[in-house]
C-alpha cells in the first residue's frame, strides 16, 4: 500500500520539478535582458563581472524620437487589427456556429481558414507588397493593419466560432420567437454571452500583431514608418552591436504586452474556459 501510494506523489513531485525547470528557462532570458538594459556597454563586454546600474541605454533609444514613433506604430497595427479581426471574426464565427450555412460556402471558407497559417509568410511577400504599392499603402500603418489581420482574421474566426458553439441554441431561438431580427439577437444575445472569448481573442491577436517582424521589414522603409520589431532589429549593426540599447529597447517593448496579459489574465482563463464548453 505504501508503494502505491507513494507512486502519484513521486510524479507529482516529477511534475513540480518540470514546471520549475521550464519557468526558468522561460524567466532567464528575460531576466538577463532586463540586467543588461542598465549596464553600460563597457560593463557588458567586460571580463569582469560589475553591475553598475545605468539608465543611459534608454536614453539613448528614446534619443531622437524615432523609437518613440516605432512603439506608437505598432500600437496603431495593434489597435486596427485586434478591431477588424473582433469585428470581421465575430459575424463570421456566428455564421459559421450558428446559421448554418450552404456546404458551398462553408467548406472553401473553413478550409481557407486552415490553409492561410500553413502557408509561409515570406510567400507571400512579393504579392502582399504589389497589392499595397497599387493601392497606395505601402510603407504605412494602415497597410500593415490590413497585412496583419490577413494572416490573424482566420485564427479568430475560428476560435469566436468555437465560442458561440458553446451558447446553448434555445437563446436564440427564444430570441427569434420573441420578434428579434438576427442581427439583433447577434449584437443583443450571442455577442453579450460571448465577452470572455472576444476578451481572450483580441488579445491572442494583439500579441501575434504586436511581435511581427517580416511584414514590418519588408512592407516599410525603415526608421520612422517601420514597427517597434523592425526598431529593435535596426541596433544589430553590420559591425557592432550596442547590447546595452538592444536590451532597453527589447525591454520597452515587451512591457505593453506583459501588462496587457497580466490585467486580461482573467478574461483570457474565462475565454478558453467557455471556449472549451458545449451546450
Amino acid at each position: 500500500m505504501t508503494s502505491t501510494a507513494s507512486a502519484p506523489r513521486k510524479r507529482s513531485v516529477l511534475v513540480e520539478i518540470g514546471l520549475v525547470v521550464a519557468i526558468i528557462l522561460v524567466i532567464l532570458p528575460v531576466a538577463w535582458m532586463v540586467l543588461l538594459a542598465f549596464l553600460p556597454n563597457v560593463a557588458i563586454v567586460s571580463t569582469k563581472w560589475i553591475f553598475p546600474f545605468w539608465l543611459g541605454n534608454f536614453a539613448q533609444v528614446f534619443e531622437g524620437g524615432v523609437f518613440g514613433i516605432q512603439i506608437l506604430n505598432s500600437v496603431g497595427i495593434v489597435v486596427g487589427t485586434v478591431v477588424l479581426c473582433l469585428v470581421i471574426g465575430s459575424i463570421s464565427g456566428y455564421s459559421l456556429a450558428k446559421l448554418n450555412p450552404p456546404r458551398w460556402l462553408a467548406i472553401p471558407a473553413l478550409a481557407l481558414a486552415g490553409i492561410i497559417p500553413l502557408i509561409p509568410p515570406a510567400t507571400l511577400v512579393p504579392g502582399l507588397y504589389v497589392t499595397l504599392n497599387s493601392i497606395g499603402l505601402l510603407g504605412t500603418v494602415w497597410g500593415l493593419i490590413l497585412v496583419n489581420t490577413v494572416f490573424n482574421l482566420p485564427f479568430a474566426t475560428l476560435l469566436m466560432s468555437s465560442y458561440f458553439s458553446g451558447i446553448p441554441e434555445e437563446l436564440r431561438e427564444a430570441a427569434l420567437m420573441d420578434g428579434a431580427s438576427e442581427p439583433k439577437v447577434f449584437a443583443s444575445v450571442m455577442l453579450p454571452l460571448v465577452r470572455p472569448g472576444l476578451a481572450a481573442t483580441g488579445v491572442f491577436v494583439g500579441i501575434m500583431a504586436w511581435n511581427e517582424f517580416l511584414m514590418g521589414l519588408t512592407m516599410t522603409s525603415g526608421g520612422p514608418t517601420a514597427p517597434v520589431t523592425v526598431g529593435i532589429a535596426g541596433f544589430l549593426q553590420q559591425y557592432s552591436v550596442t547590447w546595452g540599447q538592444l536590451s532597453a529597447a527589447g525591454t520597452v517593448a515587451a512591457i505593453p504586452m506583459i501588462v496587457l496579459a497580466i490585467f486580461a489574465n482573467r478574461h483570457i482563463v474565462a475565454g478558453l474556459t467557455a471556449g472549451s464548453v458545449k451546450g
